[in-house]
Parts: structure tokens; C-alpha cells; sequence
């Protein structure tokens, strides 16, 4: 069915939709060379989430600015056709003129208003994806001078099918990592303390925005070479001689890692966690494979230290509650808080989701909001 006139287009085609997948900036051109094959206007990629009814993509080529705003401000509420997404499942089709009440269409105002002063004059719709939670499309629109679609051209489509489905399916799970990705940084610039991602010699691979704003005022650490030192000489000191037992793994280290006391050059008083990274929490954190270790430093507060005991006794919290409280200020994440700790996840959760029912909170931003008014209260 697909014929021998285009094999090279197609197969061009095809590993550009590909290509898509992963850089989604080359969708225009792949919508491009879709127009061409199939001799179209426009096209059209319209993918929604059912839920939220946000469109991840809505893409389009060949349609002009200010008709699109005038469909959207009037005609997509006109659009006869409209009920053909919800009719046709994966795979399936239809286009304009193949409908019973196709002559209908040029005595309608969404004929006569949109489509007559753009010489359009069919289109077609191919349903890439469709399930409980995404609708996924392509629209193409002929012109005057094409002509209207045929049973051939929509083989033409057909042979597509499978690879736009693969794309779309391949580039929303991309998104979606990308997205955590985008997330888990934001949460890492996002945090008091400063976090660092070492190699094994204690080079820099990442810092976050507070590790960076560090960097830049070169206490309570420098850069010196590419290696993260300790402006503290005799805390330097240690943190090298855990640099070189964490060589040798968890075991030579401690699983849970070390903390250092640190002077900064302000005089102020910091404290280092330090933590090997072995593969599971490489996968966990999803770091670069050269980082060996992680570092989080923070300065010293005695009023942390002062509305943490407040918290606890107000509240009645058990020594562990108190400890995982602790961490969780320091280093701002539940699972960061567990490496530091060296126990799982789920521990720090229970020990978090009782902290929670003891003070009457049920979000961490709420938990750090109430430790923050016993560290400052209003003045009466």
C-alpha cells in the first residue's frame, strides 16, 4: 500500500519522528516532511492529558498566527468535526470529506468564517494514543489546489501510525524523567545547606545554588584545583582522611557516612556531612557516575538547636523522632536524611508521619514553618 514513489521520504520521515522523540525542537521539521508526504497544508500534533487538560504538546505547522487566535477565541466551539477523536480509537481515521454530511460543511459558519478565507477545503485525523489519561492526535489540512484526501493518502498515515505512537509514547517518558530531573534540582537550589557532589579526590562535580553562593564567598570552603577544601585547616584535614577511607567503600567510611566541625573565616561554626555513594544511592539521587561522595554543609544555628529541643518537648517526641527531625532541618529531604542516618527511607517516613501526628501538621513545609515560630516568636 505504501508504494515505491516515496521509500526515501518515508524512511527520512520515520528516523526524523524518531529523533523527535528525544530533542522535542525537531518536531516542527518532522511535521514539515509529514505535510510533504502526504501532500498537506498543515499539521497538526495535539496531545492532552485528560485530568488536568493540560497539552503537553501542540504542535503545529503551516497554519497562520492570527487564524489560529481566531479558532480559539470562536471556531473550535463551531468545528463540526470535533466528535471524530471521541468516535475513532488507536490507529483509526477519518477525514472531512469521506463523512456522509460532508456538503453540509460549506453552508456552515465554520466553513465560511475559517475555513473558505484560508482556501482550506479537507481535513484528516489520524488517533495516535488514546487511554484513560492522554488523547493524542495528528490533523492534517488540505487546500484548494490539493484537493481533498483519498483511502491511498490515509494508508500513507497508516504506515506511520506505528512510529508516531512509538515517539509519542518514547518522548512522554522522556519528559516525564525530565521533569523529575528539572524537580529533584530545584529541590537540591532550593535547600539552606550547601551540597556537593565529589569525585573520589575530592573534585567538584555539582554544587547546588547555596553551595555555589559558598564557593563564591570562600568560607567555610575554596575550590583549590578543582578540589573542594575546608577553609578550617584541621578539619580540612579530616575531611581528607575521609576522602581516602571512602576509597575503600561503606565499610572503611561507615555506612552513615561522618559529620566534621567546621570554623568559617567569619568565625561562624558549620557542620559537614559527608556520605560515600555507593551505586544504590548513586541510582537514588541519580548523580553523575564520577561523583564518589556527597557533602552537605550548613552553618550552625543555635536557634535551630533551641526550637528543635522546644519541638521536641512540646511534643513529646521520642530520641529518634528528635535525631530524624534534626536531619531532616540539616540537609531538607527525607531521603537525603536517611543516607545521613544510614537507614531506609521508610524508617525516616514513620518516624516523620508520627512527628506529624504529634504536632497536628501534615506537610513538611508546615513542619518547618512551626519550627521556624519557636525560633523567632512574635513579639506580644
Amino acid at each position: 500500500m505504501l508504494g515505491l514513489a516515496k521509500p526515501d521520504l518515508f524512511s527520512q520521515l520515520v528516523g526524523k519522528i524518531y529523533d523527535s522523540a528525544l530533542a522535542p525542537h525537531d518536531w516542527p521539521e518532522a511535521l514539515d516532511g509529514i505535510c510533504r508526504f502526504v501532500n498537506a497544508k498543515t499539521a497538526a500534533l495535539l496531545s492532552y492529558d485528560v485530568f488536568d487538560k493540560t497539552p503537553p504538546w501542540q504542535l503545529q505547522v503551516g497554519y497562520d498566527a492570527y487564524w489560529m487566535q481566531i479558532y480559539a477565541e470562536k471556531y473550535l466551539a463551531l468545528n463540526p468535526y470535533m466528535d471524530d477523536v471521541a468516535l475513532l480509537g488507536p490507529g483509526e481515521w477519518n477525514y472531512s470529506s469521506r463523512r456522509p454530511d460532508y456538503r453540509d460543511l460549506f453552508k456552515s459558519e465554520f466553513y465560511q468564517g475559517w475555513l473558505k478565507p484560508q482556501g482550506f477545503i479537507d481535513a484528516s485525523v489520524l488517533v495516535i494514543e488514546k487511554s484513560m489519561s492522554n488523547i493524542t492526535t495528528l490533523v492534517n489540512v488540505r487546500n484548494e489546489s490539493q484537493g481533498q484526501f483519498d483511502e491511498s493518502t490515509m494508508a500513507l498515515l497508516g504506515a506511520l501510525y506505528p512510529h508516531l505512537r512509538r515517539a509519542v509514547l518514547i518522548g512522554r517518558v522522556f519528559g516525564e524523567q525530565q521533569k523529575r530531573v528539572e524537580e529533584y534540582e530545584a529541590t537540591l537550589n532550593s535547600l539552606a545547606a550547601g551540597m556537593f557532589l565529589l569525585t573520589g579526590k575530592g573534585e567538584i562535580v555539582q554544587a547546588n545554588a547555596a553551595g555555589e553562593t559558598m564557593l563564591a564567598d570562600g568560607s567555610p570552603l575554596k575550590k583549590s584545583k578543582r578540589r573542594l577544601e575546608l577553609v578550617d585547616g584541621a578539619a580540612n584535614r579530616v575531611l581528607r582522611a575521609a576522602l581516602a577511607a571512602g576509597h575503600y567503600g561503606d565499610v572503611a567510611l561507615g555506612g552513615k557516612g561522618t559529620s566534621i566541625p567546621v570554623q568559617g573565616n567569619d568565625r561562624a561554626e558549620y557542620l559537614v556531612h559527608m556520605l560515600p555513594l555507593n551505586a544504590v544511592r548513586q541510582k537514588s539521587i541519580e548523580v553523575d557516575g564520577g561523583a564518589a561522595f556527597v557533602l552537605f554543609v550548613r552553618r550552625k544555628d543555635v536557634g535551630d538547636a533551641d526550637a528543635i529541643s522546644e519541638f521536641a518537648e512540646r511534643f513529646d517526641l521520642t530520641p529518634k523522632e528528635t535525631r530524624v527531625l534534626q536531619t531532616v532541618v540539616e540537609v531538607g529531604t527525607v531521603p537525603l536524611a536517611a543516607n545521613v542516618l544510614g537507614i531506609a527511607p521508610a524508617t525516616v517516613r514513620t518516624h516523620v508521619t508520627s512527628i506529624f501526628d504529634k504536632s497536628g501538621v501534615r506537610r513538611q513545609a508546615d513542619l518547618m514553618r512551626l519550627l521556624m515560630e519557636m525560633k523567632t516568636p512574635f513579639v506580644r
